[in-house]
């Protein structure tokens, strides 16, 4: 299957992580993913796929934390003082 296969199986606020080669080649939305890319054809052959949740400290900075995937993006969602986002991660 091809990434645009793959991509046409889900909605554009949907979050991505695309990796090729074990470096991590796009973060974001799906829906931004067409303007934010040029390096990726789309031609290129999914190898795996994960779901995977993302779970870190509001205050992660303050607190020397690890930063989350996209630092400077706000929480979707807010549990006490955690925040958690969903990436689909998709290895090429």
């Amino acid at each position: 299957m091809t990434l645009n296969d793959f991509l046409r199986l889900l909605n554009n606020s949907d979050r991505l992580r695309i990796v090729k080669g074990g470096e991590t080649k796009y973060v974001g939305y799906l829906g931004n993913f067409k303007q934010d890319n040029a390096e990726l054809t789309g031609a290129e052959e999914v190898e795996k796929f994960r779901a995977v949740p993302e779970i870190t400290h509001k205050q992660w900075k303050g607190k020397g934390l690890r930063p989350p995937i996209q630092p400077e993006e706000t929480a979707q969602y807010s549990f006490s003082d955690l925040q958690m986002s969903l990436y689909y991660t998709i290895h090429i």
